[in-house]
């Protein structure tokens, strides 16, 4: 028996204005092929728009050495449910793991990375505007960044430095890509 849900089906890549909807994984994915993140597979379940300023939901694949730099989240705070595979979370106060059906919370203002631990790991990742915050601001969500980068490709040191100031100036995001990613660190 098939059946058809209240909700209209509505995609958030197509029509943002606060409406409900059904999110569809074969319309919504992208992989990064540009920015800091070449070769991540992303899912942008909810944008800012689609949930009124309230979350972003990303479901992503990471492979191993496509992990993000050390950043800042100014204006959002971030959780990963890792769903398939493992990760290790790195702060500057420290390192722990977090496996397949396992939740991490990441406040704002606090510099962090994550390494897969393995080949691959699959996450559901989920930005909340930080404390003192009325929502994500129009056109200035994190979602917006993804989108945004997904097919620049960053090959000189001015071209990184000049998307460096971008994500700070325009995202709140603040990246440090002249530190060692910790997985590099390793013997």
């Amino acid at each position: 028996m098939v059946t058809k849900s209240d909700v209209d089906q509505i995609q958030p890549t197509t029509n943002r204005d606060g409406e409900s909807y059904v999110s569809h994984r074969s319309d919504v994915h992208f992989n990064m092929t540009g920015d800091f993140m070449t070769g991540v597979d992303f899912w942008i379940h909810a944008t800012g728009e689609t949930t009124n300023g309230q979350l972003i939901i990303i479901e992503t694949n990471w492979v191993r050495g496509t992990e993000p730099v050390w950043h800042i989240h100014h204006r959002e705070e971030e959780g990963f449910f890792v769903m398939d595979g493992e990760i290790k979370i790195h702060t500057e106060a420290g390192s722990y793991n977090a496996g397949a059906g396992q939740f991490v919370w990441g406040r704002k203002d606090q510099r962090h990375t994550y390494e897969v631990v393995g080949e691959e790991a699959r996450i559901l990742v989920i930005f909340v505007p930080g404390p003192e915050s009325s929502g994500f601001e129009p056109g200035g969500g994190i979602d917006k960044y993804f989108y945004e980068a997904r097919d620049r490709e960053l090959r000189t040191p001015e071209q990184l430095a000049a998307e460096v100031e971008n994500l700070k100036t325009n995202y709140g995001l603040e990246m440090f890509p002249e530190l060692p990613h910790p997985r590099d660190a390793k013997a």
